[in-house]
C-alpha cells in the first residue's frame, strides 16, 4: 500500500481534488461550477476556441464539456457559434458577463498555486512545472496506447507543451 501511496498519479489527483473542493465552495457561491471555472479560465486565455479544443485543455470529456457549455451559455457567460464554412464546427467565446467573472477569479486561483508551492524556491517551482509538463506527452501516450486517444490529439498536445515549455523557461 505504500508505494500506491507514494504513486505519481496518487499525489497528483489528491493535489487535484484538494484544489477543485476548495474551487468548488468559492465556485457555487458564485452560482458556477468547477467545469465552469475551467472553461472560463482557457477561454480567458485563448478566447475563440472549438469545442474539441477546449475539451483537450480543460480534461472534461466532450459529451459532459456540451452539457457544461450548455448550462454557460444559458448563464450568458459563453456563446455558441458554428463557423458557415464548416458547420461540425463549434467556436466558443467569452460574454462580457463570461470575461469579467473569469478575470474576477484568475486571482484566487493564483494564491492556490502560491499555497501549494509555499516553501518552494524559484528554481523549485520552476524545476517541478517543467517536470508536469513533460509528463502531459506522456498521459497523453496511455490514452493512445489504450485506444483511448487520437494521434491529432497527441501532436497538438505535443506542440502546446513545446510552447509551455518554452514560457517556463523564459
Amino acid at each position: 500500500m505504500e508505494e500506491m501511496d507514494r504513486s505519481t498519479t496518487y499525489l497528483m489527483r489528491r493535489i487535484v481534488s484538494a484544489i477543485e473542493t476548495a474551487v468548488n465552495k468559492r465556485a457555487r457561491a458564485r452560482g458556477v461550477r468547477i467545469e465552469e471555472i475551467w472553461v472560463l479560465f482557457r477561454l480567458l486565455a485563448k478566447d475563440n476556441q472549438t469545442v474539441g479544443e477546449l475539451a483537450v485543455e480543460t480534461g472534461i470529456e466532450r459529451s459532459t464539456l456540451s452539457r457544461v457549455l450548455t448550462r454557460m451559455q444559458e448563464k450568458r457567460l459563453v456563446n455558441r457559434r458554428r463557423l458557415e464554412q464548416d458547420q461540425r464546427t463549434v467556436r466558443i467565446t467569452l460574454t462580457d458577463k463570461g470575461q469579467l467573472l473569469a478575470q474576477s477569479r484568475h486571482p484566487t486561483f493564483r494564491d492556490y498555486e502560491a499555497l501549494i508551492v509555499r516553501g518552494f524556491s524559484t528554481e523549485e517551482v520552476r524545476l517541478l512545472k517543467s517536470m508536469l509538463i513533460r509528463m502531459i506527452p506522456n498521459a497523453n501516450d496511455i490514452g493512445a496506447e489504450s485506444g483511448n486517444g487520437t494521434p491529432g490529439r497527441k501532436r497538438a498536445a505535443t506542440r502546446k507543451l513545446a510552447t509551455i515549455n518554452n514560457r517556463v523557461h523564459t
